[in-house]
């Protein structure tokens, strides 16, 4: 079995987000979200205890992506998979502590590589 657990995703994208959440969900994973904030995220974090997060486009509110990401992290420790379109201008970020483990981010670049496509 391919059990993803429970991902939140915050996205503000409706199309890509309903894309990906029926992804997730065929691959066995429970879904938290879309939110489109960063509080929203950390209120459901909180509430719900996802094993990780998937951050896409821009987010609203205060916080940037990787505001959101390290809080998540440091908060309650649920890593984050970051995609290029929710920090745009800046630079990749590197090795962060808030990054998902190697096993976790193969089975999710699976799946991601699969959304939006026809």
């Amino acid at each position: 079995m391919n059990n993803l657990g429970a991902i939140l995703v915050v996205c503000n994208d409706e199309a890509y987000a309903s894309d990906l959440i029926g992804k997730l969900h065929d691959k066995g994973a429970s879904v938290v979200g879309p939110v489109t904030q960063a509080s929203v995220a950390l209120a459901l974090a909180a509430q719900t205890s996802p094993s990780m997060a998937i951050v896409t486009h821009p987010l609203t509110g205060r916080r940037d992506a990787e505001e959101l990401a390290r809080e998540l992290h440091d908060t309650w420790g649920v890593r984050s998979l970051v995609l290029d379109e929710a920090m745009p201008g800046s630079q990749k970020v590197g090795e962060q502590p808030w990054l998902p483990e190697a096993d976790e981010l193969t089975r999710l670049q699976q799946v991601l590589g699969t959304v939006g496509a026809a």
